[in-house]
């Protein structure tokens, strides 16, 4: 994937239209077929040249897909196969590439187009129609359409609402008129088959009688030439094709007529996907310019959906705190318990799980993090937003943004009501900070006198000017202690740490200064209030402060942890072996040989329990969690590997270099074509004209710093479940929550919910697990459930087992199938994803414990002898952030018995409390 541009990726994704859960994703030269639920890699075809369409069979048994100028057909995998993909024929006759494809009803005929070249220069390239059969058949001929003046868009088959062709047990049960639809540029085509003679023999297929395919009807868009279509999709049932046009029009027509049913403009951008619903009632369309996607319904002119992202990239993101209610009154817990209240605020009643964004097109985003949606968009900034955060209370979050404004946002009504501004005139706020008590905000200015404004959130008055830094202020934080409510400490570029008490009368540059190493990029407490704040400095060192004794507890020194990626401008590689000759080894004079001094933390976050610390590096493409203990590394999760993207590689390919050393990934040197080139190119047009020289961030940077990758800013969830990293392709959330149900978040960015059977085989499946259950048969529906390990399966066995066979039940389950009942116990336990029938819960518990307690005793036994966790930590509350993060090397179900301990220990204390 390395190899090419990015206006040469592959946008063809296509769903198995059955049970519409295996998809096939084809990309360049490989095909995926993944299981979309299971998040995983079913099988793949590796191809010689780029892929440019592919497209189930309506029955499922076919997979059409094309090879530059061929198409190939293929066998969907099935059990018999070994899940392999089969390849049935090739088959040719184009002369350019084939770009779109058509099946009729009954899955045997299919429609290819492309866009073939003519000898005659003065038409330009043509596209060509031509029409092939799964199987062969006596009577069949290939044929071709080649009655175009323009490239072919689409390809679809019609059929005639008078008589609707219907297929049974291989022959023709009724006879019909069969069309075919095609879209040019500006031009819909319709073709009928005109016979010869008028065949009675209903056993030849139509597409086997004689005749000729002749245009029957054309019509046009009624658009100026350069407004050329991009996309375009049609329902055969409702008769309606949607066109989306390069300059972001989408228009609704009905066919065969093409009469104009709806007009919508969407901006300036070419639209990249358009989709029509399954009658026709919305409309999905989707542009990667402008990072848009909307679902239309367009008979009553709404929005059902409505996404948009950052432009550009993302600066900032942080999470909402614990337990925040966005509703006032007596009963706003049941509220946002309910299935009735929204999803931000029943996200919020679940753990703080909303998300606010900043980035640089000014805009501030919430999100709910479970589904994924962006709920409300704030747009009041005129630049980049630095930095955001919430109030403790969770009811409002406020943004420093480089236009010269601090900006609060209430969550209630969803508006701007409170604006902090420098009184010494215009200036740029770089960091952010809002004291534990939510009344006072803190904000450090670029420049100037390298200030810290204070002002007060309910009055917006301007309480304090702090100075006493003589470089640039890069972070703020308040104190989480109850003994120290004002404490706020500033970090700055000229490596100190500037302690404030602002609730103690501290004035003008009266503070306690902490000398750091170098000049400090990030700071952060401990959030157990025990006065401990971390530091990350510029040497590459993340320093622990007690800050009411002015004492260092501990250092992280994170040089050899970074693992930053090189740039594809970079004249040399990232590693830490750089002047070390081959062949010395551990035979260098100092440790420090070879060392990468060039790399340093510039985001910090504390978990809520302060047992980790999540650390990310701008220029490395992943991040690391460190244990605040033993202040050692225990887990680095990458969050991306795709070569497309500069800075994600230590090493560069010497092959993709030029004689002077310089990676031609630099330049556009491809001599392929994009899908439409006067698009591609007025596209180019516009984003040069927009370039600044040395820009590398925001709307002015060039082409080729649109595809570095750095990472802003990292965050954790209030209940440590999940971290969130910004960076200049989105926002990456990882979630340690486990569950295959829709809108859990583990289920959506691929978690624990992967599909991992226990025991797989023949017998072990969804319909005979079903079967038991309809047969009565408790016992054996929940063995086979366990030994297929699928969450939602396991849970309609689980609810439908009476509470006078929970012990019986739990006395079939053998040893190997206890830690998969464990782990989907633990799940039931926590609130985002398991039920309130508590009481049921712990009858499970009481019998699995009874009856099983020898085992479990044994396998807890081993989990002790092998040192995994510590017993006094997890009889802590509030320290569920992943024993799996600090001990990768334990088994599930080690994981699973202790994340069982602890789920049950938060229930004690809650229920206590």
């Amino acid at each position: 994937m390395d190899t090419w541009p990015p206006h040469m990726l592959s946008r063809c994704v296509t769903l198995e239209p059955e049970n519409r859960e295996d998809v096939a994703l084809l990309a360049l030269t490989q095909a995926l077929l993944i299981n979309f639920v299971r998040c995983s890699v079913l099988t793949r075809i590796n191809f010689k040249g780029r892929v440019h369409a592919a497209k189930w069979s309506p029955n499922g048994k076919w997979l059409v897909v094309s090879h530059a100028r061929k198409t190939m057909l293929w066998r969907t995998p099935t059990v018999e196969l070994g899940w392999q993909f089969v390849k049935e024929k090739v088959v040719a006759g184009h002369h350019d590439d084939v770009v779109d494809f058509a099946w009729t009803s009954n899955s045997k005929f299919f429609a290819s187009s492309s866009k073939d070249w003519l000898t005659c220069g003065c038409f330009g390239s043509d596209g060509t129609v031509r029409l092939w059969c799964t199987e062969y058949l006596e009577d069949f001929q290939p044929m071709a359409l080649l009655e175009h003046r323009s490239p072919v868009r689409a390809v679809f088959f019609s059929e005639d609402p008078q008589g609707v062709q219907r297929w049974g047990a291989g022959h023709l049960a009724e006879s019909a008129r069969s069309e075919l639809v095609m879209f040019l540029e500006q031009v819909a085509a319709k073709y009928t088959l005109k016979e010869d003679t008028t065949a009675d023999d209903e056993e030849i297929h139509f597409y086997c009688r004689p005749g000729k395919w002749a245009v029957e009807s054309k019509a046009y868009c009624q658009q100026p030439m350069y407004n050329k279509v991009t996309r375009c999709d049609f329902d055969r049932q409702s008769r309606l094709l949607a066109v989306g046009f390069s300059l972001g029009v989408l228009m609704l027509f009905e066919m065969p007529s093409l009469q104009a049913l709806q007009t919508l403009s969407l901006g300036q951008e070419a639209l990249d996907a358009v989709r029509l619903g399954a009658k026709g009632d919305w409309l999905a369309v989707g542009s990667g310019a402008v990072g848009q996607l909307l679902v239309w319904e367009w008979r009553s002119e709404t929005y059902v959906l409505k996404q948009q992202g950052h432009h550009w990239g993302v600066k900032c993101c942080a999470f909402s705190p614990g337990a925040v209610t966005l509703k006032r009154g007596k009963a706003q817990g049941e509220a946002l318990a309910s299935n009735e209240a929204r999803p931000e605020e029943r996200s919020s009643a679940l753990g703080g799980r909303l998300l606010a964004t900043g980035g640089y097109d000014g805009k501030v985003k919430l999100f709910n993090a479970q589904s994924g949606l962006c709920f409300v968009t704030f747009a009041e900034h005129t630049a980049p937003v630095q930095q955001v955060c919430f109030t403790p209370q969770g009811n409002a979050v406020l943004s420093a943004s480089a236009d010269g404004s601090v900006r609060a946002f209430d969550l209630l009504r969803y508006r701007n009501f409170r604006t902090f501004a420098s009184p010494d005139g215009l200036c740029q706020f770089s960091s952010l900070a809002v004291d534990s008590g939510g009344e006072i905000v803190a904000a450090s200015a670029k420049g100037g006198k390298y200030a810290i404004y204070v002002w007060s959130i309910q009055t917006g008055n301007i309480l304090e000017v702090l100075t006493g830094h003589t470089s640039h202020v890069q972070a703020l934080h308040f104190s989480p202690s109850a003994a120290h409510p004002g404490q706020l400490v500033s970090g700055s570029w000229d490596g100190t740490l500037n302690v404030w008490d602002l609730y103690a009368g501290t004035r003008g540059g009266a503070a306690e200064a902490l000398q750091c190493s170098s000049s400090v990029l990030c700071v952060s407490f401990d959030p157990r209030g025990n006065d401990l704040l971390a530091a990350s400095c510029l040497s590459g060192q993340i320093l622990f402060w007690n800050v009411t004794t002015a004492q260092t507890v501990g250092s992280i020194d994170g040089l050899r942890d970074i693992q930053s990626a090189r740039q594809w401008h970079d004249m040399f590689s990232a590693i830490n072996a750089r002047g070390v000759k081959a062949g010395r080894g551990m035979r260098k004079r100092n440790p420090t040989d070879g060392l990468n001094f060039n790399q340093h933390y510039n985001s910090i976050a504390y978990a809520k329990s302060g047992e980790l610390l999540l650390c990310s590096s701008q220029n490395s493409p992943s991040v690391s969690l460190y244990d605040t203990t033993s202040y050692a590394l225990t887990s680095r999760v990458t969050l991306t590997s795709n070569r497309s993207l500069s800075g994600v590689q230590a090493f560069l390919n010497s092959k993709f270099m030029t004689e002077a050393g310089i990676s031609w990934k630099q330049y556009d040197l491809s001599d392929s074509e994009a899908d439409d080139l006067q698009v591609f190119k007025e596209q180019e047009r516009r984003r040069k004209a927009l370039a600044l020289p040395g820009v590398s961030v925001g709307e002015a940077k060039d082409a080729y710093s649109d595809k570095e990758l750095h990472l802003w800013s990292v965050a954790f969830s209030a209940d440590s479940q999940q971290f969130a990293v910004a960076t200049t392709h989105g926002v990456f959330v990882y979630s340690q929550d486990a569950g295959g149900i829709a809108g859990i978040s583990g289920g959506i960015y691929g978690g624990d919910s992967r599909f991992v059977p226990q025991i797989l085989t023949k017998a072990v499946s969804a319909p005979a697990v079903l079967k038991a259950l309809e047969d009565g048969e408790i016992s054996k529906a929940m063995i086979l459930a366990l030994a297929l390990n699928d969450y939602a399966l396991l849970r309609k066995v689980y609810e439908q087992v009476p509470v006078s066979s929970i012990e019986l039940v739990v006395a079939s389950i053998g040893a190997p199938l206890l830690p998969a009942l464990l782990r989907f116990l633990s799940l039931e336990l926590k609130p985002q994803t398991g039920t309130p029938h508590y009481q049921f819960h712990v009858l499970w518990i009481s019998s699995l414990i009874d009856l099983h307690f020898q085992t479990l005793l044994e396998t807890l036994g081993h989990v002790n002898r092998n040192g995994v966790g510590d017993a006094g930590n997890l009889d802590t509350p509030g320290t569920l952030e992943g024993l799996q993060w600090k001990e990768p090397g334990a088994t599930s179900g080690q994981l699973a018995i202790l994340s069982l301990r602890r789920v049950l220990k938060r229930q004690l204390y809650s229920c206590l409390a």
